[in-house]
This record gives C-alpha cells, structure tokens and sequence, in this order.
C-alpha cells in the first residue's frame, strides 16, 4: 500500500485522497494534506465508545467532525482502523460487527455493511487495505472480505473451519495480500492471497503472534510480531520473503505498530513494569537499507497505540494514550525528526490517523 491513488476521473474531481501503507517518496506535483482523521478505538467496557476527529491543518483545529457531520449516530464499539480510498474513509468497527463507510471530505455515513458471520459467530473485522478498486478487510474468522468501493457488494475468502484471529493487513503492488493471523496470541501463520483472483496463494510459518505488517518502498513486507505470552519472547520485527514463503529477523528492534516512508520504517513499543505495571512506550526509526536503527523516544509514559506515516512528506505521527486508556494525543515529527505540533483532546483511545490531501491548483 502507501502509494498515492490518483483518481482523475471525467469529472476531473477536485479532490485527491491516498490509502497508503507503502510510503515511499512519490514526486506528483500538486497534492498537499489539509489534514487527517483521528479515529479512537474506545474503551473496551463503554459500548459505542469509538471516536472520529479531525484535524484541519489550515486554520490548526481539532474537531469532533463525526458527530457534526452525524447527528444522533454512533461510530460503535471498538473501532480498529481506518482508510481513505478515492473520496471515501472506511473504518473497521471490530465489536460493532461492520465497515462504515463515510465521505472523507465531510464524514458523513455512506453506508455501514455488516461483516455477518462464520461458524456461527460475528467475524469480526481487524484490518483494511486498498487496491485494484476495492477494500479488503482482515477478519478474526481468518477469511478476508473483498468491498467493491462503488456497490459495497462485498464476498469472502473461505471459511478453513476455525477462527484465527487475523489482524494486520496489507497490500504489495496492487497484486498481493499479506495477511497476519496472530490466533488471539497462539498463531504463527502468514496468508498470502492473490488479488486478481481473490485465491490463497499460501502460507508462511513465521514466529508466534504475527499482528502488524507494512510494505517499504521496494515492495519488501515487513511484519511485527507481538510478545509470546508462553514463552515471554519479546515483540520483534521480520522481513517476509513472499518467494521462497520465508521470513528473516531484524535483529534487536523490539516493535509493535508499524509504518513505513520508502526504506524508513518508524515502529513503537511499550512495555509493562513488572512490579507496577506501569507502561512505558518508545518510538524507534530502522533504516531498512541496513537495518541499522535509532531510538526517537526512549522511554515515556502512557501506550503508544499507533504510528502513522503520511506518505507525502514523510510526517510521522504516534497516537499515545493514558492510563485510563481513553485519554489521547497525537505527536508529530516531520521527516527530520523535529516535533510537530502535539495534539491533545482527539478522542477516546486514538489508535490511527488517515490523511485528507487534496489537488493544488
């Protein structure tokens, strides 16, 4: 993903919007971001608790944009993450069952599609990735859901027989899925599915509790694996090789979330006191050229809960919440690592951000 969707249709529409997990310097003149969505996965134990503001970027205000744009409706339960494709935002609602379907100008609700069921249980959607005209979702039932972005007719992948908790998504060119099945902590398994065909491809055994993937600028997968709650290995960070169906290991890089800008990938971590239980986050920078690496912010209270890249102008951004696991703010820093301005009072539990960019004249 992370690579720029031009939609220069008959109508030559005004504006332009990118569902990008790729990164990756792209030299297109004209675009510029006027901002970027918030979307907060809410408390676990508040239903309808999910949140999504704005931040417009010309006049630097935060706004509950959802709710104005929406009177009376609910985003629903534990929202857990977001995309913009063409003129539309989707968002993943895991709890509340559906993708919500919304004008990424205005955030007023298109439409909600129920993700239904398999062996008799909601299927739960985790994760979204973009391409080739459609929106497809990673589900816990372990299929993935296939949305034409005009119809919203939507079909899945088949059933194996067993839930497998898939989380992260993404895809590679246009032609690929890569799918991480962390089996709510147990699972070692990646799926690789062929776009055009919407067909299982194959799998590839990877270490255990695989949830995050994104793509670099050269193509190259690269997965994040979460601690191993059996045998307490720590998280870690993988490259797939979708070829031999193998993966290798990035050595002392400790990630959870992650995001990547061309050969730059920004990951973060947080990490529990073993007395206390106090978190502490970090924030790390990985040349994926060499895999050499520099810490960003060592160590900081609260959980990070996201880092984004905008795949404009290379602007990372990390979503941190408090204690309470409500409370957020979204820290930015632009290409060289200088802060940007900190946002405070964006929404319950800020998980992700999806940048709003349009035509300059």
């Amino acid at each position: 993903m992370k690579k720029i969707n031009l939609l220069l249709a008959a109508s030559a529409a005004l504006l332009l919007f990118s569902c990008n997990d790729k990164g990756g310097g792209v030299d297109i003149p004209g675009p510029k971001t006027q901002g970027y969505w918030i979307l907060g996965e809410g408390s676990f134990s508040i239903a309808n608790s999910s949140t999504l503001y704005y931040y417009d970027l010309n006049d630097k205000t935060v706004t509950d944009k959802f709710t104005a744009a929406n009177p009376g409706s609910v985003l629903g339960s534990t929202a857990n993450d977001m995309k913009v494709y063409g003129t539309k935002l989707y968002v993943a609602v895991d709890v509340s069952n559906k993708v919500v379907v919304l004008d990424a100008a205005s955030g007023r609700i298109l439409d909600e599609i129920d993700m239904g069921q398999a062996d008799g249980q909601n299927r739960e959607p985790r994760g979204l990735a973009c391409a080739a005209g459609k929106v497809f979702v990673s589900l816990y039932s372990g299929e993935v859901a296939r949305i034409d972005t005009t119809t919203y007719a939507t079909d899945y992948t088949p059933y194996s027989g067993a839930f497998k908790y898939s989380e992260g998504i993404a895809e590679v060119n246009e032609r690929t899925l890569v799918v991480a099945n962390s089996g709510y902590g147990s699972g070692n398994t990646v799926t690789v599915i062929d776009i055009p065909t919407f067909t299982e491809k194959g799998s590839i055994t990877v270490p255990t509790n695989p949830n995050e993937l994104a793509v670099a600028g050269d193509n190259s997968v690269y997965l994040a694996t979460w601690t191993d709650y059996t045998t307490g290995a720590p998280a870690a960070l993988h490259k797939l090789d979708l070829t031999g169906m193998s993966y290798t290991t990035i050595p002392n890089v400790e990630v959870t979330k992650i995001a990547i800008y061309g050969q730059t990938l920004y990951g973060v971590n947080t990490t529990y006191d073993a007395t206390t239980y106090a978190p502490s986050c970090s924030l790390v920078k990985v040349n994926l050229s060499d895999n050499s690496s520099e810490t960003m912010i060592a160590s900081q209270p609260g959980s990070f809960n996201g880092v984004n890249v905008n795949a404009l102008n290379g602007y990372v951004y990390v979503m941190n919440v408090a204690a309470d696991y409500m409370t957020s703010t979204v820290m930015g820093f632009d290409e060289k690592g200088n802060a940007l301005a900190t946002l405070t009072g964006v929404g319950n539990a800020a998980n992700t951000v999806a940048f709003v960019n349009k035509i300059s004249k």
